[in-house]
C-alpha cells in the first residue's frame, strides 16, 4: 500500500463529499465523481476495483468500517435488512457478502455510468418506488435470486429511502422481505448501520434472524430491532445521521417518481 497516495487520495474524496454538501444526496454526475475517487483510492491501497473483496476492503478503510456480531452467512440464504442513511449504502453492503443482489432505486439501474462501476461486484435489481408492479417483479427477482444453489444474499432497505429510524414510524416500512422470505427459506437478519463517515468509525451491527412475521406487524418489528442494535454500539457511542432538507422530512410526505 501507498501510504502517502492513500492519504492524498482520502482528502480529495473528503473534499468531494463537502462540496456536495454531506453523504446522502448526490446527482448522478456526482456520483459518478465519487465512484472515479473511489477508484483512485483503491488504486492507491493496491486493491482491484472488479474485486468485490477488494472493494470492501477499500471502503472499509475510506469509512473506518467495523463490523459488530457478522456471523459466517457463506452457506446461508439471507435478506440484510439495514437502515438507510448514505448514497453509500447500497454500496457497501453490495459489496459484503458474496452472491448479493441489492434492491435499488431505479435511477441506479438506468445510469450506464453507474452501472458501469458496479456490474462486476453484485447484481441490482431496480425498483420504482410506490409502484406496486415494480415491487411484485423485484419480489420474484429476489425470490429467484435466493433460489438458486449455494449461499445466497439479497439486500433490502425496507424505509425505501434515506431517513433516521427516529423519523420513521412502522406504516413507512416495506414489508415484502417477509413473502421473500416465506417462498425461499431465507432468514431476514435485521442490521443497523451508522451513517458512512470518512473522520469517524463506521459501526455496522448484525442481528440475529427475525421471525417472519406478518407484514401488518414487520414494520413496527423491524424498528424495535433497529434500536436494539443502535443500542449495542458505544465507545463513542452511535453517531445520530445527519441529513439534508428532503431525508428529514417524513417519508409519507415526500414525492416519489
Amino acid at each position: 500500500m501507498n501510504t502517502e497516495a492513500f492519504e492524498t487520495e482520502r482528502a480529495h474524496f473528503r473534499d468531494l463529499i463537502n462540496e456536495y454538501g454531506g453523504v446522502d444526496s448526490y446527482t448522478t454526475v456526482q456520483a459518478v465523481a465519487i465512484f472515479e475517487q473511489i477508484c483512485k483510492i483503491e488504486a492507491a491501497l493496491k486493491l482491484d476495483f472488479a474485486s468485490r473483496e477488494d472493494v470492501f476492503k477499500g471502503l472499509s478503510s475510506i469509512f473506518n468500517i467495523e463490523l459488530i456480531g457478522m456471523e459466517d452467512y457463506s452457506e446461508r440464504k439471507v435478506i440484510l435488512v439495514p437502515n438507510h442513511v448514505s448514497e453509500f449504502d447500497g454500496l457497501i453492503f453490495g459489496t459484503i457478502l458474496a452472491n448479493m443482489l441489492v434492491v435499488a432505486k431505479s435511477e441506479w439501474i438506468s445510469n450506464p455510468k453507474l452501472n458501469a462501476f458496479l456490474e462486476n461486484l453484485f447484481s441490482i435489481v431496480g425498483l420504482v418506488r410506490k409502484d406496486s408492479a415494480s415491487g411484485m417483479d423485484v419480489m420474484r427477482k429476489c425470490i429467484d435470486h435466493l433460489s438458486e444453489d449455494g449461499g445466497r444474499a439479497v439486500n433490502i432497505f425496507v424505509q425505501q429511502t434515506i431517513a433516521d429510524i427516529e423519523n420513521t414510524i412502522p406504516a413507512d416500512v416495506a414489508a415484502g422481505a417477509c413473502l421473500i422470505a416465506k417462498k425461499s427459506g431465507a432468514d431476514i437478519i435485521p442490521v443497523y448501520c451508522e451513517q458512512a463517515s470518512v473522520d469517524h468509525p463506521t459501526r455496522i451491527v448484525f442481528g440475529k434472524p427475525m421471525a417472519i412475521a406478518d407484514k401488518k406487524t414487520f414494520g413496527a418489528e423491524w424498528l424495535k430491532c433497529e434500536k436494539e442494535l443502535r443500542s449495542l454500539i458505544s465507545d463513542p457511542s452511535g453517531r445520530p445521521p445527519i441529513l439534508c432538507e428532503k431525508h428529514r422530512k417524513p417519508i409519507s410526505e415526500r414525492e416519489f417518481n
